[in-house]
């Protein structure tokens, strides 16, 4: 796994998670780096990055991303940041590649961008808190069904996405003549499922504005389990109607 993966599949949502950190509703922390009064470190879920305003930081004018952060948290060097960010993601620190079926790269990138749609959509945000659910600590994306837009000639976008079942052929596109595609699950709130590897390997949707007739979406081919698959020493499995109801088991007593 190298540092481009790793910054694929490590959140910095994640990462705060671990170390207990938790922004305001602005987006801001009491920096862990420096004797902090007011928030001065700035979360950025959308780069996954932050940046602490206070000169009185030794990370004052540089952006961390999910590496630095642990270097930084773990005072540590960047190689042992890198191999405790390898843990934090669940794989095994040292990995022989095998390569990835089908779909499975798309799908990573794609919950990522759905996961950034969360933080500009105030419907999406109502929704998931009237689910009691936190899109600060959960990972949890939105689709708004506008990722192909503009990027309809990008045959590395579209036909992936077409492959998938994000994106279906949908007659002809009628300002600029060609192909038009149809949106799968738009409106929708989605989580992730994961394979062995923990790889994003299937996409759960979940509708926001529809509770009458169908609400729940699966891609085709659908594959992995939420929010992972277990560690060897689980004693313990709670099975869900919904995937949506998984995360209110996450703090249970029986956890």
């Amino acid at each position: 796994m190298n540092i481009a993966e790793i910054k694929q599949q490590l959140t910095l949502s994640a990462v705060l998670q671990h170390y207990g950190l938790k922004p305001d509703k602005h987006l801001r922390l009491h920096c862990p780096f420096h004797d902090d009064k007011t928030p001065s470190l700035q979360v950025y879920y959308k780069t996954h990055t932050c940046y602490c305003f206070s000169s009185n930081c030794k990370t004052h004018g540089k952006a961390l991303d999910v590496i630095d952060f642990v270097m930084h948290k773990e005072s540590c060097s960047k190689h042992e940041a890198i191999q405790k960010c390898k843990q934090l993601i669940g794989g095994p620190v040292y990995q022989t590649y095998v390569p990835s079926p089908p779909g499975i790269s798309i799908l990573g990138n794609m919950f990522i961008y759905f996961r950034n749609a969360v933080h500009h959509s105030k419907p999406a945000q109502e929704y998931i808190r009237s689910r009691g659910l936190d899109a600060t600590v959960l990972e949890i994306g939105y689709n708004t069904a506008q990722f192909h837009h503009g990027n309809r000639k990008d045959a590395s976008l579209i036909g992936p996405c077409v492959e998938v079942g994000l994106l279906s052929p949908w007659g002809t596109n009628t300002r600029e003549g060609g192909q038009a595609y149809k949106p799968f699950a738009k409106y929708c709130i989605v989580f992730a499922l994961r394979d062995s590897s923990n790889q994003v390997s299937g996409l759960y949707f979940r509708s926001t504005i529809n509770d009458d007739e169908q609400k729940h979406f699966y891609l085709k081919d659908r594959r992995g389990l939420y929010p992972g698959y277990p560690k060897p020493d689980t004693q313990r499995l709670i099975l869900t109607e919904a995937i949506i109801d998984a995360p209110h088991y996450y703090s249970s007593p029986l956890l």
